[in-house]
């Protein structure tokens, strides 16, 4: 008996140092990975001066920027913030030139998907952590609580 509980906690201790330790910034192309997940808009909007705010209304559930000139890499970067409380950010959507670039950066910073065809993580405050493709895009999401991604509310 005790065996098989040495047997499974040595199993699913590592798994579970790694998920405390995850952090999302170090998923981030450089250039982007100044801009924290969580962090509140006002402070974004002092870091990055290209980005530029879609039209939104008081009844949007998010805000929505989209920066053209993140990178020589990059055809656009959108970012999603909250848009109750502090706003904070909690996706972003990295729209690379080529497919090639895109690749790239998965083989080398995600590596294989553990997750079917996307990469999920728990951070070391307990929030889960995706990221998936689609065309030339890479998706990263931060399940912070009170936003669209937050599966507690369901």
């Amino acid at each position: 008996m005790l065996k098989n509980h040495l047997l499974l906690f040595c199993l699913f201790l590592p798994g579970f140092l790694l998920a405390q330790d995850f952090n999302p910034k170090t998923m981030m192309p450089a250039k982007l990975a100044k801009y924290n997940f969580g962090m509140p808009l006002s402070v974004f909007k002092e870091k990055n001066k290209t980005a530029v705010e879609s039209p939104s209304t008081a009844n949007d559930f998010r805000i929505e920027l989209t920066d053209l000139k993140a990178g020589s890499e990059f055809k656009s970067v959108t970012y999603y913030f909250d848009n109750e409380k502090n706003k904070p950010f909690y996706e972003i959507i990295i729209d690379y030139k080529t497919n090639k670039q895109l690749t790239d950066h998965c083989n080398l910073v995600l590596k294989e998907p553990n997750d079917n065809n996307k990469w999920t993580w728990t951070t070391k405050e307990g929030y889960l952590f995706k990221a998936w493709t689609f065309g030339n895009k890479l998706v990263f999401v931060l399940a912070l609580p009170d936003t669209e991604w937050d599966e507690s509310k369901y």
